[in-house]
């Protein structure tokens, strides 16, 4: 048998001028496998002029150079590129184990339909595909709201549905409280809370007229920490005695509690008061696990020092493993008492929780008189009621000792990754400091104030955003999607701002979701849910296109939390596809 010549076809080059990098991997591949099969039919004796073997081995180079640079599923184009050259090796080296290998498998291969860019999303398609999601049968009864743009100066909207109504925005209310305080406290503002008293101690370690503390609301301050360094520096001073009690100073005002907060959240750690005396997040938690069958669960606290004046009113029972858990733990309003009910399987996980503290000043106070006997400064009065003979003391005018918190842009960190409510109330009563002046007996009025001040600056409407606490927590609360992304567009820049906000699938609120996706690592952005209602709002960067801005928000819905997620992420899951088509 001759040799018989096969030259490399004329398409590769005409690809190569006019079309695109996955034509010229997809055409050029179909070359080099057609020219396997008709080696592999032909058998052991063909041969080609080395011109020709020079020329497959030169496009096989191309073909791997143009599939590094195209933007699509990766993995798959180089491996199968990798085949291309090997097969282009045959022609060099002629007959090989290796070789007739890569023939056979680049065979396979070549049948194989080219989807690669089937997944890709045009700017176009993008309303199309929120639409049909938004259709969804599931949906029709709730209210869905979406707004998608460009990041820019010159932003195109990609995507609008009810973007300019009315929505609940639930813990996207945070993100009109973390960027109005990183524009106008700064993201190096601090809390501060101070020992102080009328007069330096005398030779004694005495002081006179009583220990105050002032506080301004730090979400932060923690018994271990916090409290301990107080004490600490007082007892460096040579503090040994208090004489006159201990009393408490701040210039923070107004409700501590949303007035249109649900019953039951107030019961709940995430529900806890936002007082200015505030400490280990005015919460106790707890947990709860199984004991044998028959008998109660198994209750405690995760720091009994703690809770050494509260009851605990067991009423739970351990059931088979097989059975459903039932248990609730209830705190009545305004009492430190703890009602556990309902059955816990055998063998089942903890469960954990948190109660909120009824008096989160009382206790505040109780843990500082500890923390002074602890450290053998002793008390010579109690200063239990808090409201006697107040007015009557004089104003404390000497520093003690000082316990700052992080800087702020740490704590708009956990308040937005974490969606923390106890700290965007706080934040929230800080920002109303700029405002004391017009609003002195009301700090919540005031930082509501500050936030329409920060929403005008950047040309928001002070009607688009109609917020009624810092958390949002209140149903109460309406804003639009359109209004979430100009406020995002505003802090897009903000390095504080968007290092605040979970990753999808890596932290925060986002730990578990968008996990093994495509949107894993690529968006940030804030969480947000109550009964009925899911949002979702942030950043977005497509590996194929520019960062993108948006928020999507459901209301009205009937259907459990979890499942209402899944339409939010199916959503943000397109702007991962986003191509610029060009």
């Amino acid at each position: 048998m001759g040799f018989k010549l096969i030259k490399p076809p004329k398409m590769i080059g005409d690809a190569l001028r006019r079309q695109s990098s996955l034509e010229v991997w997809y055409k050029g591949f179909q070359v080099i496998a057609a020219a396997s099969l008709v080696r592999t039919k032909l058998k052991p004796k063909i041969l080609l002029p080395r011109g020709a073997r020079q020329q497959y081995f030169g496009f096989s180079i191309l073909i791997l150079i143009a599939a590094i640079n195209i933007r699509i599923e990766a993995l798959f184009i180089f491996c199968a590129s990798l085949l291309a050259l090997s097969i282009s090796f045959y022609f060099l080296m002629k007959n090989s184990l290796f070789a007739e290998i890569a023939l056979i498998l680049s065979s396979l291969i070549v049948v194989i339909p080219i989807q690669a860019q089937s997944d890709r999303l045009c700017p176009a398609q993008m309303q199309k595909e929120v639409e049909k999601i938004a259709q969804s049968p599931k949906l029709n009864h709730s209210r869905v709201g979406v707004f998608i743009q460009t990041n820019g100066t010159k932003s195109q909207t990609l995507a609008s549905l009810d973007s300019d109504r009315y929505f609940m925005p639930a813990s996207n209310t945070k993100l009109f409280v973390t960027a109005t305080a990183i524009k106008t406290l700064g993201a190096d503002y601090r809390f501060a809370t101070r020992l102080m008293s009328r007069n330096p101690p005398n030779d004694r370690g005495e002081i006179d007229h009583g220990l105050w503390l002032v506080a301004s609301g730090d979400p932060s301050l923690q018994s271990a920490t916090g409290l301990k360094s107080l004490v600490t520096q007082l007892k460096n001073k040579g503090v040994k005695q208090i004489n006159g009690g201990i009393w408490t100073l701040t210039a923070r005002k107004g409700a501590e509690i949303g007035d249109s907060w649900e019953w039951g959240d107030l019961q709940e750690y995430y529900g806890a008061k936002a007082s200015p005396f505030t400490i280990n997040e005015n919460a106790l938690n707890w947990i709860v696990s199984p004991s044998s069958i028959g008998k109660p669960a198994i209750f405690a606290w995760e720091e009994p020092n703690f809770a050494t004046d509260w009851r605990v009113d067991n009423q739970s029972i351990t059931v088979g493993a097989d059975e459903p858990s039932t248990l609730q733990v209830i705190r009545p309003y305004g009492q430190k008492v703890v009602i556990i009910t309902g059955q816990v399987p055998e063998k089942s996980e903890p469960e954990l929780g948190g109660v909120a503290i009824p008096d989160p000043e009382a206790n505040l106070l109780a843990l500082l008189r500890q923390e002074l006997l602890a450290q053998g400064i002793t008390i010579s009065s109690d200063s239990s009621n808090k409201n006697s003979n107040k007015a009557q003391k004089l104003p404390p005018i000497q520093d003690l000792a000082i316990a700052l918190s992080p800087p702020l842009s740490e704590l708009i960190s956990i308040t937005n990754k974490n969606s923390n409510n106890l700290y965007a109330e706080l934040l929230l009563r800080a920002l109303g400091d700029r405002f004391h002046e017009v609003l002195p007996d009301d700090s919540v009025l005031g930082g509501l104030l500050a936030v329409n001040k920060y929403l005008q600056s950047i040309n928001v409407p002070s009607d688009n955003a109609l917020l009624v606490d810092g958390s949002g927590l209140s149903r109460q609360n309406l804003t639009t999607p359109k209004t979430i992304v100009q406020l995002l567009q505003s802090m897009a820049s903000d390095r504080h701002f968007r290092k605040s906000l979970a990753i999808a699938g890596v932290d925060g609120s986002l730990t578990n979701r968008f996990k093994n996706t495509d949107a894993q690592g690529i968006i940030q952005a804030k969480t947000g849910g109550l009964t009925g209602s899911v949002a979702l709002s942030g950043y977005a960067s497509p590996p194929h296109y520019r960062e993108v801005i948006f928020s999507i928000i459901i209301n009205n819905s009937n259907l459990p939390s979890k499942e209402l997620k899944q339409y939010i992420d199916a959503i943000a899951l397109l702007l991962t596809r986003l191509d610029t088509c060009e």
